[in-house]
């Protein structure tokens, strides 16, 4: 296309708590890429770590680098060898970028594949910008039924979907949920779907377990009203004594899935894991997700834009960092919205 514009603004964090609104050229799409204008991005945990700490888990800030991996938008441009049919067509982007020659990506597990590239960490800027270009593969078009919000919503979705299917739920299976924030929100609702007995969630603040009740859990402040007997805990707030305590929740036999990141080390009770074989398994990001999770957004199976406690004006977006909400659940960020 040719009536695009030569420069966009961008924020870029430049180390701890300096987030600065810049000018930048609007990039091209290259062979195999399509260029999006954005519209909304979700702000992550992730993405408040690297403000406030210069880092994330094992990613560590060392250069100027542009946040926002939760995104979609608009084709307005594509590369060598796509289709320009698909331009003007929305999308979900799924910001995993593997080397698809890896052993991992062979065995189609590309979210552990070492090599990988995400968009919004150090080395691949995201898009918190108002153009980005990214692999056409890694663009799954949305029906005009799925808001801007929600679309952007499909990364966070995508990692409760990948606890909920290694926990392996079976029908009927009893389930404790720690952590009421986004991604703990979405594996109630995935649990739901899958045909889980009963939804238990842990989260100390009254909005979001209200929130959760809304949609069909029993809620309780704190771990130790949850009783146990569970046949899995999910844990989705990285705290060590959660996850030391949660692993005591689950009956023999059963299962524990760690989807918050917290702390570099955690202890875990391990002759009760040990002794009555509980199954202990990570999430890493998640791989072959955006087609179903589309697909469960398209039915209505999945209540998305309700999360939603916040939209800001892109010239606002810092105020997702230095202005939080106290009832916060997911701030969005409308690129297409000057602020």
């Amino acid at each position: 296309m040719t009536d695009l514009p030569t420069t966009m603004r961008a924020w870029v964090l430049h180390g701890k708590e300096d987030m600065r609104l810049e000018e930048r050229p609007v990039p091209s799409a290259g062979p195999g890429e399509v260029l999006l204008r954005i519209g909304s991005v979700g702000v992550c945990g992730s993405d408040k770590h690297f403000y406030f700490e210069g880092r994330a888990s094992s990613d560590v800030i060392s250069e100027p680098v542009v946040l926002g991996h939760e995104f979609g938008g608009t084709i307005v441009a594509v590369g060598r060898g796509i289709d320009v049919a698909r331009v003007g067509r929305r999308v979900s982007v799924e910001p995993l970028v593997p080397d698809w020659t890896s052993r991992e990506a062979r065995e189609g597990r590309y979210n552990i594949d070492p090599s990988q590239r995400f968009f919004g960490v150090p080395d691949l800027d995201g898009a918190l910008q108002e153009y980005l270009a990214v692999p056409a593969e890694n663009a799954h078009d949305i029906p005009d039924s799925i808001s801007d919000d929600a679309a952007a919503m499909v990364e966070t979705i995508s990692v409760a979907l990948n606890g909920i299917e290694k926990a392996d739920l079976a029908m009927g299976a009893r389930v404790l949920v720690a952590g009421g924030g986004p991604v703990g929100l979405f594996v109630l609702q995935l649990a739901r779907a899958k045909g889980a007995g009963r939804i238990v969630l842990v989260e100390p603040q009254d909005a979001r377990r209200e929130t959760a009740r809304g949609l069909g859990a029993e809620t309780v402040a704190d771990l130790t009203a949850a009783g146990d007997d569970y046949d899995v805990f999910i844990d989705c707030t990285g705290v060590a004594s959660v996850r030391h305590d949660g692993c005591l929740t689950v009956r023999p036999g059963g299962r524990v899935v760690f989807i918050g990141v917290g702390a570099q080390d955690a202890s875990v009770p391990m002759p009760a894991v040990i002794e009555r074989e509980v199954t202990i398994h990570g999430v890493m990001r998640y791989a072959f997700t955006w087609p179903k999770v589309i697909a469960m957004l398209e039915a209505g199976l999945l209540d998305a834009d309700g999360l939603v406690s916040r939209t800001l004006p892109f010239g606002d977006a810092l105020d997702a960092w230095t202005a939080p909400l106290p009832t916060e659940v997911k701030t969005m960020i409308r690129v297409t919205e000057a602020g």
